[in-house]
């Protein structure tokens, strides 16, 4: 193909293609990937959010247990006191130990090094 420029008739080179990075292929990859991490942080948002309900939910049954093991502690101490066990002793009419006599054996020896 020839071209005509100011009366000077010339050969037409043709282009060489350059093997650069296409604008168009790298917007449409970074749009992608802002996309992507995009969407990735809001999973991790969701996913610390729905953690720290249930966090709170579990310190509030932390602090309901707690308070009932505190109870149950008190009324353990309650029930094991001399006051009690000594009233309930009377209640079944048992006898009060006055005089402890031990038995002897007579100085025998069962077993020798």
């Amino acid at each position: 193909m020839t071209k005509m420029v100011n009366c000077y008739s010339g050969q037409l080179k043709p282009r060489t293609v350059k093997h650069s990075l296409n604008l168009r292929i790298f917007n449409l990859s970074l749009f992608a990937l802002i996309f992507s991490l995009g969407f990735c942080h809001l999973l991790n948002i969701s996913d610390l959010t729905v953690k720290g309900f249930v966090l709170q939910e579990l310190k509030i049954q932390s602090a309901s247990l707690a308070a009932e093991k505190l109870d149950n502690e008190q009324q353990v101490d309650a029930l094991q006191s001399y006051y009690a066990l000594n009233s309930r002793a009377q209640s079944l009419n048992m006898v009060k130990i006055s005089d402890i006599e031990y038995l002897s054996t007579g100085g025998h020896v069962v077993a020798k090094k």
